[in-house]
């Protein structure tokens, strides 16, 4: 895989190119690599320039993101020309110029059945070059929610956290307590707790809450 064609630094969602000296390249790509989300950065042309851990193991699967030496490529044409079209025009667009310089976002369908589908995210990058850093998503790929965060931050114990990333994950209390191995009505318990202290009065609520905690602790 290409190397970055110069040091970058992240703001915020963003990757920004910065001058700094080239030792600086090695340390960051190994930042890029603890993220959960794919990151790769193309030219005005939809050729890869960088990609990170996660991106190359998307894009070595070839199912629905792939590199190729036109570019990266959708897993069907039709697909493939409006991902390329996505990238003309943000490859074009002046960072900082109202609209046409805004995060653009593509969904693009898997080839394995049930599969879901994957999350791009592209946003220009300041030139010339032109280029796009792109942040891909393969839901199937995110870790589960740290219990050990939720611990400290709500003051959770191992039984509670054990239970509200379940929660988390998608299962119902029935499911979690047969998982943690106890009650359902030592879950119900256990589950009070949780909306006590995490100040929710919901599944809903609280699933919501973690899930925006989970990006910051994943």
């Amino acid at each position: 895989m290409r190397q970055l064609p110069q040091p970058m630094t992240v703001h915020g969602h963003g990757v920004q190119p910065r001058p700094a000296d080239a030792a600086a390249d090695p340390v960051l790509a190994q930042v890029l690599d603890q993220l959960p989300t794919g990151v790769v950065l193309v030219d005005a042309a939809s050729r890869l320039c960088y990609a990170n851990r996660e991106a190359r193991d998307i894009l070595a699967t070839r199912d629905g993101l792939a590199d190729s030496p036109a570019g990266l490529a959708a897993t069907s044409a039709a697909d493939t020309r409006r991902l390329r079209q996505a990238l003309a025009l943000m490859g074009m667009a002046i960072p900082g110029a109202g609209d046409s310089s805004a995060p653009r976002y593509l969904c693009l369908p898997r080839a394995a059945p049930r599969a879901p589908p994957l999350l791009l995210r592209l946003l220009a990058l300041p030139g010339p070059p032109a280029r796009t850093v792109v942040f891909i998503t393969a839901p199937e790929h995110l870790p589960p929610v740290s219990r050990e965060a939720m611990m400290a931050i709500f003051g959770l114990t191992p039984r509670e956290a054990a239970l509200a990333g379940l929660l988390a994950d998608g299962h119902e209390l029935r499911d979690c307590a047969q998982l943690l191995a106890i009650g359902e009505g030592t879950a119900r318990n256990h589950l009070k707790h949780v909306f006590e202290k995490t100040a929710k009065h919901s599944q809903v609520a609280l699933v919501a809450q973690l899930c925006r905690l989970a990006g910051t602790t994943r």
